[in-house]
This record gives C-alpha cells, sequence and structure tokens, in this order.
C-alpha cells in the first residue's frame, strides 16, 4: 500500500525506507549494548543470544553504506535481528520462531509478528526494561484481579495472566550466575 502512494521504485521511497530501517536497527543495538554495559540483566530463553548478538552488533555501526543493496544486505543478517516488543524483546532464529513471519517486498528479509508473540517460543529474551513494563502491567491486572463487581470469566482470564507475568518477573529476579 505504502508503495502505491509513494509511486514506483524510480520515486526511491524504498531505497529511503531500507535505509531508515538499518539507521532504527542500529539505535535499538546502540541501547541495548549501552544497557548491557550498564550492567543491565537479560533473561529468557534467548538472553545468551541476546547478549552475543548485541556485542557482535559495534562492528556494524562504522560501515559506510553506499547502495540500498548493500543496507538491505546488512538488515538480513542474522546478527542484527533483535526486535523489541512490549515486555519482551525477539531475538530471531526464523528455524525456531513460533510465531508467523513477514516477509519484505524482496521476500529476503523474513521479521517477527510481534503481535502473535508465542509464551513458549524459544526467540524470546527479556531485559530489566522489559520486566518493567510487565510490573507495569501486573499493577494494571491485579487492579482488576481485586475488582469485586469483574465478571467471572475475565477474573479467570486476568488472574491466569497475572500469575504467568509474576513467574516471569520471578524468573528475571532469581540470582544471577
Amino acid at each position: 500500500m505504502a508503495l502505491g502512494y509513494s509511486g514506483n521504485y524510480a520515486s526511491g521511497f524504498p531505497d529511503d525506507l531500507t535505509f531508515e530501517e538499518w539507521l532504527a536497527c542500529l539505535e535499538t543495538l546502540a541501547e541495548a549494548h549501552e544497557q548491557l554495559q550498564a550492567g543491565e540483566h537479560v533473561s529468557g530463553p534467548a538472553a545468551d543470544t541476546y547478549r552475543h548478538r548485541v556485542a557482535a552488533s559495534a562492528e556494524f555501526a562504522s560501515r559506510v553504506l553506499r547502495t540500498t543493496r548493500e543496507a538491505h544486505t546488512l538488515l538480513t543478517n542474522p546478527d542484527l535481528q533483535i526486535f523489541p516488543g512490549q515486555g519482551m524483546t525477539c531475538v530471531l532464529d526464523p528455524a525456531r520462531a513460533a510465531c508467523r513471519l513477514s516477509t519484505d517486498e524482496r521476500s529476503s528479509r523474513r521479521t517477527p509478528d510481534i503481535d502473535d508473540c508465542r509464551p513458549s517460543c524459544v526467540n524470546i529474551a527479556r531485559s530489566d526494561r522489559d520486566i518493567d513494563f510487565l510490573r507495569t502491567r501486573v499493577d494494571t491486572l491485579q487492579a482488576i484481579v481485586d475488582d469485586p463487581l469483574a465478571p467471572p470469566i475475565r477474573h479467570a482470564r486476568e488472574q491466569h495472566e497475572l500469575a504467568r507475568f509474576q513467574q516471569i518477573i520471578a524468573n528475571h529476579q532469581e540470582p544471577r550466575p
């Protein structure tokens, strides 16, 4: 749809979009690197991969990109596949992903559907920032669970989510090796 509004490939919009995606990717990785350097804890099944990818991303920051093709090639690099979500970060390994994967117009870059994230996915890592988001959700859910006027089905559903979030937070806070 966006290509229809911006014209065809001759308009240059797809090239600009690829460079903007590259810059956004670098910003995400730079922020993650700063947080890890400041002592941020990461938990979850993909925590080690997260730390490895963030550390490896420093080599990409100084690259000079001369063409859109170079930017697109770097965007498809497995070492750069980290996608922040709400309460979790996807450290994408397409072969192990539990969610639906989206592809770009060239069908060479696969990205996760963060809205379809499955709690059992092995690509999930949780940083302290993700846990802070979950704590906010726990407070909201606790208010609903404590409401005596909440319908029983909603109460049961929110109680289940509350227990799941509390377990994730407890797992994140376990003593670190």
